[in-house]
């Protein structure tokens, strides 16, 4: 049955990355279709504006342990974490279109779950005494299609810090002098990872001189610029308070107060919205829900359908806060990670996607073969599209049916 082209990668599109690597082997075709980049930002685009193809890495931290993804687009009682095998060390300090960005304490390493691809990075920053003088970001600049890693580093005798970007694209460095009134110099670890959002990476960093006076730093990946945020207007204490990003908005968290907000407009202050608010009295009584610790990690969905966030909290726990009911639950989805008591862990929403390193040989969208290439049939199935993939004659593989059209 002779089918078009477009529509077959308009279904292609809709395929979880796992098939989508399996039918790399299919066809010349098929393989430069599914590595072209077209299809990689058509099949990404997707993913984000749909909400799929989502899974939450959770790293240990305390003690140092193995890697682990649990799928969020199955239901919460399948959600069962499945070990990540891999041979990289470290912390995982940024996620970015499905390329997660992990730190060992010298080298730096990029790597797609997915598709199990990796670049490691040599260490291109100066040595500094301590962690707590280095800052780390990781992020997408659209309007060059590249991905840049930042380095922030203070030494002990300089009064402004240095900071060094790495093109992924390019494959170069810049390092510049930054002069911002701000100190990098911090005491808690979470607020040297950056948060990537509106096509800059934030940070959580003190007013020279003022170690009570939190500002929000960001850096423009487009022209590689500082500038400060606005926080939003809440009586809420800022000195402690953490960055998140929620479908591709800003968020903050005051953990204290236990409160949640979002900028709906970047950049603009009147913009930051309250999400989430939970009162500490409850029935006339001190009611202590969250811990020092307060991350928003992504959108979800309750059992009952409400709209929620995913939260971790204190490093320890996940939270699924109930936008409407105001009203929160601890998730049991950690299985046997529980019984571990692992001391801390890190986690991250990560893409299942098909982003390749530059350095790979990229293949433009091609012209499709009509006759020489069969690899796919298109039929209908209960009045439903249906497609087939073989690899070779008469052997199918996979059989898919698109249930809405």
């Amino acid at each position: 049955m002779k089918f078009d082209y477009d529509l077959l990668v308009e279904i292609l599109c809709r395929l979880p990355v796992e098939s989508l690597l399996r039918f790399r082997c299919l066809s010349k075709t098929c393989c430069s279709c599914i590595d072209s980049p077209d299809f990689i930002k058509l099949h990404l685009n997707r993913s984000i504006k749909t909400r799929t193809n989502r899974s939450l890495v959770i790293h240990e931290i305390l003690p140092k342990g193995s890697t682990y993804a649990i799928d969020l687009d199955s239901s919460e009682s399948n959600r069962h974490p499945m070990k990540l095998h891999h041979k990289f060390h470290g912390d995982v300090f940024g996620s970015c279109n499905g390329l997660l960005a992990i730190y060992n304490g010298e080298d730096l390493t990029l790597w797609n779950p997915a598709t199990k691809k990796h670049r490691n990075l040599p260490r291109f920053w100066d040595h500094c005494q301590s962690d707590d003088k280095m800052l780390r970001g990781f992020g997408y600049n659209a309007e060059n299609d590249d991905y840049k890693v930042i380095v922030i580093t203070q030494l002990f005798f300089m009064y402004h810090p240095t900071f060094w970007v790495y093109s992924l694209k390019a494959n170069s460095l810049t390092r510049t002098d930054v002069l911002i009134d701000c100190s990098i110099i911090n005491d808690n670890r979470h607020d040297s990872v950056g948060v990537f959002a509106g096509g800059s990476v934030h940070w959580v960093v003190n007013r020279r001189g003022y170690f009570d006076n939190k500002v929000i730093l960001a850096f423009n990946l487009n022209n590689e610029s500082f500038c400060e945020l606005p926080k939003p207007r809440t009586r809420s204490t800022d000195l402690v308070m953490y960055l998140g990003e929620l479908g591709g908005s800003l968020a903050i968290s005051y953990p204290w107060d236990c409160e949640i907000w979002v900028m709906k407009e970047y950049g603009v202050e009147e913009s930051w919205t309250k999400l989430f608010y939970v009162s500490h009295f409850r029935n006339g009584m001190y009611y202590k829900i969250c811990d020092p610790y307060l991350k928003p990690l992504c959108y979800s969905k309750t059992e009952t359908g409400h709209e929620a966030l995913l939260v971790v909290q204190d490093s320890e726990y996940f939270l699924l806060c109930d936008l409407e009911k105001e009203g929160t639950k601890k998730l049991a989805i950690f299985g046997s990670l529980q019984h571990k008591r692992c001391n801390r862990i890190s986690a991250n929403i990560c893409l299942y996607t098909c982003i390749r390193f530059w350095k790979e040989k990229l293949y433009g969208l091609p012209k499709p073969h009509t006759k020489s290439d069969p690899f796919a049939c298109l039929g209908e199935i209960g009045g439903s599209l249906a497609i087939s993939f073989c690899l070779c004659i008469n052997v199918f593989v996979d059989v898919w049916i698109m249930k809405e059209y």
